[in-house]
């Protein structure tokens, strides 16, 4: 399957003077950079987080980088006899302050790690004097260069630190944001029967969260571009409304007040306002509503079916589903502002493949859309991808179960999305959140604890 991104490695695999190389992955068989990981060294000090950070930190750092999918880290086995000679010349010069003054490898060092392959190092040195802090570095071994450097004082977080130093790097050598810190929302049930319920949790499914409740089914959540509030539907009031949960402090609001349907809420992106749908005697049409409350405003009307409103990330346009011409299809607005309000200028359809596309999802750079499409012909739903004036339409997912509901991770290199397939198998069962490469491959199961999960929003970046 062709792959559909390129982006540049700030890395050579040439020379030490050589230019960055450009890595294209529209090859799925593109290599990925080897990477070093020798365990975290505690210098001084022996709190239980410190203990936890040497034992566990590299090995957490590591899972992160591979399941980014750009790195291949190599066993410490490798190298453990190696780095511990290395670490005892460097600190009997400079003691325990070694990484801190540490610029580059010198002519021996570098002279080993490249005979074993390795292309990135990071070393990681720890100090427990009554507050742990954490000097970690990242190397371009093939040109010496320092990639990046940091240094945590007062930790207080396992997680969070590894995590975010995680980030730095998938953002030193993509240019693009790490996924480490997000975070996902969706539906969920606990078991069957249980009324569908909104969760949330980490980038792979885990710290798992349960933000409402009750014997009304709740749907369709969605970020607002902060990451601090989660729109959703719900029916707790008997009319389906929309309700915004704040994170920050687990307090809801109802946003919506007109009977009738409303639903499918999303945000513009300086999340100013809400966009959705709700319904106008038997039509169904979307309507733009501050987010912080006040008078609804028609946006898009239609015959029949307008459904699924969503921003490019840029605001420039508006994705929607219409079945104005007979089976919901993908169309795009173009939008003026004034006064900061958005308001449509210009429509034009976009797909006019499959008997029915829905749920569509921007690119963070508004450059691809991806959404759910029906093959009427083999009877599945699939996740497509297109350019936003609908060439280039690609298929991502076939003949496994139904595919449906995307969302793009923060940097643009993954996508989230709903299947109800067994194993690897063109059977259904229970939807479950997938992940997968922008490309359609590496697609693998999240592990989260539920009897159900689908339609899943992926977070921008989170702040620490």
């Amino acid at each position: 399957m062709k792959t559909l991104l390129t982006f540049i490695l700030f890395f050579s695999f040439q020379s030490m003077a050589a230019e960055p190389l450009v890595v294209n992955i529209e090859n799925p068989s593109f290599r990925k950079v080897i990477v070093a990981l020798p365990g975290f060294l505690l210098e001084n000090g022996n709190g239980k987080l410190a203990k936890t950070f040497e034992k566990e930190g590299h090995q957490k750092l590591g899972g992160l980088l591979t399941f980014s999918g750009f790195f291949n880290v190599i066993a410490p086995q490798a190298y453990d006899g190696y780095m511990a000679k290395m670490v005892a010349k460097r600190r009997s010069r400079d003691g325990v302050k070694w990484l801190s003054k540490m610029s580059k490898l010198n002519g021996s060092e570098l002279v080993q790690w490249r005979s074993m392959g390795v292309e990135s190092l990071t070393l990681a040195s720890l100090v427990d004097d009554g507050g742990v802090s954490i000097t970690m570095k990242t190397f371009d071994v093939k040109r010496n260069k320092q990639l990046l450097a940091k240094q945590f004082k007062a930790v207080k977080n396992f997680k969070s630190t590894i995590h975010q130093y995680a980030d730095f790097i998938l953002q030193t050598y993509t240019g693009k944001p790490g996924i480490f810190s997000s975070k996902l929302t969706f539906v969920g049930r606990r078991k069957k029967g249980d009324s569908k319920q909104i969760f949330i949790s980490d980038y792979d499914g885990s710290n798992l969260k349960q933000i409402t409740s009750g014997r009304t089914p709740h749907l369709s959540p969605a970020w607002s571009p902060d990451g601090r509030f989660v729109a959703y539907t719900s029916f707790e009031s008997g009319n389906p409304h929309i309700y915004i949960y704040d994170t920050a402090n687990g307090k809801k609001r109802r946003l919506t007040n007109t009977r009738g349907l409303n639903s499918g809420a999303n945000w513009s992106p300086d999340g100013k306002f809400i966009v959705y749908t709700a319904s106008n005697g038997g039509d169904t049409d979307i309507y733009l509503l501050p987010s912080k409350g006040g008078g609804r405003k028609l946006l898009i009307k239609g015959s029949g079916l307008d459904v699924d409103p969503k921003f490019s990330p840029d605001g420039k346009l508006l994705a929607f589903v219409s079945g104005r011409y007979g089976n919901p299809h993908i169309f795009v607005s173009r939008l003026s502002y004034t006064s900061g309000r958005p308001r449509v200028v210009s429509d034009s359809r976009l797909t006019y493949a499959g008997w029915y596309n829905s749920t569509p999802a921007w690119a963070p750079d508004s450059d691809r859309i991806i959404f759910g499409g029906y093959d009427k012909d083999i009877n599945r739903y699939d996740i497509f991808i297109m350019n936003p004036n609908g060439s280039n339409l690609e298929r991502l997912t076939l003949k496994t179960g139904d595919n449906e509901s995307p969302s793009w991770s923060p940097n643009g290199q993954m996508i989230v999305f709903q299947s109800n397939r067994i194993g690897q198998s063109n059977a259904k069962g229970r939807a479950a959140l997938f992940i997968m490469n922008r490309d359609g491959s590496g697609q693998k199961r999240l592990s989260i604890p539920l009897y159900e999960t689908q339609t899943p929003h992926w977070s921008g970046p989170m702040g620490y």
